[in-house]
């Protein structure tokens, strides 16, 4: 809408001045008619600049046509009444606020015609800067706006003003200008919020990054309508795409803003998923884990629980650990998380994982490969194939295991040598000394199998046996989900 937060009401105020104006001068039955057509259309403006405003679109779009209707009844009856401009200032603001921008340079233009003072020709200027901006004239805009300033002393009339001639300067490439406006317009009518959100867009399209993080985080701790809210979390989303630490810095204090519950939550959400990309892997699960206690009943707080497990998982290192996870996630199935996607895949999952850690054996093998390949957690997949080595170290397959583990281990930043957990070296000395024959390990070193068995062969054979497994894991996946969503 043109006026965003009730700025429309400083022009409307005009209409209000002349009805008492008007009502203390009456004389005459016809008079008295006319009068209240005008008063009628005035009322019914006023109330669908309201709703427009309070977010009920169809609701004040519809008032607004009634009292275009009952303005242009008066113009057209009597077009040189003394109440014909006035209903013509009734037609024009109901365009602007349907936003029919051709009508209203029309119903401009026709005020223009009516105009006794230098006053009432900037008026009428003023509105037919606005709808010319709408129309993809910013420049015929910016001359109009400009006439109607300088005529312009009400405070919160200028601000409108301003801020739509900030709008056709931004689109001529006059970035320094239209943000000074925006700026004087946040000095003038400091609530309205809408300025504040459309010079961020201005300075994140610009390059002004720093800046761009300031005035987002002075909009945060306002109230805004769910509108406002929506299109400040896009912002700090837009701001994201050029300058992550510069979104970061403008969401230092959101938990504390006055956004609501649910914006909150998503833009804490978004805050650890920030940290996360940049590594700062504490930070960005301490965000996670945030969000269910700020909006609880949202889907973001099931998304950053989702986060937050698949955050925790990356970085464990034993078979352990799945379990209190698990049980987490079940514990939002239980509740409403059931039909995400998200939550439900990753317990499957973990139920598999759960299920062979605790048969061992082959199994760790396959637990292994769900933990580097589907989890990303090159420290429990390490763990689980060292394991499976330490079980069956007379296995075929106990060298596939540590090749694969000594693959892992420069990924997994937090193992260190130990004789449960042997580092690089120790790795490849076994495989060097106790594995030298093994067709894996010939197979690495480019030799052809001593005993004529190739490491095909036992993959193949490898597989047959893995795949038993999985059939087993979900015939147990399918009675711990059935116990689970009774």
């Amino acid at each position: 809408m043109v006026s965003g937060s009730g700025l429309l009401t400083a022009l409307a105020d005009r209409i209000d001045a002349r009805i008492l104006i008007f009502a203390a001068g009456l004389t005459g039955a016809s008079a008295c008619v006319y009068f209240n057509s005008y008063y009628n259309a005035s009322k019914l403006f006023d109330q669908g600049r309201q709703d427009v405003e309070q977010g009920s679109e169809s609701t004040g779009r519809a008032t607004l046509a009634a009292s275009i209707e009952k303005a242009e009844a008066i113009v057209d009856a009597n077009p040189d009444s003394r109440w014909a401009d006035d209903a013509l200032r009734i037609i024009v603001q109901a365009r602007l606020l349907r936003e029919e921008w051709q009508e209203a340079v029309e119903a401009s233009d026709r005020l223009r015609g009516y105009a006794l003072t230098r006053e009432d020709t900037a008026e009428a200027a003023g509105y037919l800067g606005i709808a010319r901006l709408h129309l993809g004239d910013p420049a015929a805009a910016d001359t109009l706006l400009s006439f109607s300033l300088a005529e312009e002393e009400n405070n919160q009339r200028r601000s409108l003003l301003l801020y739509n001639r900030a709008l056709a300067q931004a689109r001529l490439g006059r970035v320094a200008e239209a943000d000074g406006n925006l700026e004087r317009v946040s000095k003038l009518s400091p609530d309205w919020v809408r300025p504040r959100i459309e010079r961020v867009g201005l300075l994140v399209d610009a390059g002004y990054d720093t800046a761009a993080a300031t005035v987002l985080a002075a909009i945060m701790t306002r109230n805004l309508a769910d509108a406002e809210e929506r299109t400040v979390v896009e912002m700090v989303q837009r701001l994201a795409e050029t300058s992550p630490g510069m979104a970061l810095l403008g969401l230092v204090e959101v938990e504390s803003s006055a956004l609501g519950r649910d914006s909150r939550a998503t833009l804490v959400k978004f805050r650890g998923d920030l940290y996360l990309a940049r590594g700062d892997v504490e930070q960005a699960l301490a965000d996670f884990e945030a969000v269910p206690s700020i909006a609880p009943q949202a889907r973001t707080a099931v998304e950053a629980q989702v986060a937050a497990a698949r955050l925790t998982l990356a970085r464990s290192t034993s078979a352990e650990e799945i379990a209190p996870i698990s049980e987490r996630l079940e514990l939002l199935m239980r509740q409403r998380a059931r039909r995400l996607p998200d939550v439900m895949n990753l317990w499957h999952t973990l139920v598999r994982m759960q299920y062979w850690a605790e048969r061992g054996g082959l199994a760790y093998l396959l637990a292994a490969e769900v933990a580097r390949d589907v989890l990303g957690a090159p420290g429990l997949a390490r763990t689980l194939l060292l394991s499976y080595a330490e079980e069956e170290p007379d296995s075929a397959w106990a060298p596939k295991a540590l090749l694969a583990a000594l693959e892992l281990s420069d990924l997994d930043s937090a193992s260190t040598a130990t004789a449960l957990d042997p580092g690089p070296e120790e790795l490849r000395r076994r495989l060097r000394v106790d594995y030298r024959t093994s067709p894996y390990v010939q197979a690495v070193l480019g030799e052809r199998p001593s005993d004529g068995t190739t490491f095909e062969e036992l993959e193949l054979e490898l597989r047959r046996r893995l795949a038993r497994l999985e059939t087993l894991a979900d015939e147990a996946l399918m009675a711990r989900r059935a116990e689970v969503l009774r």
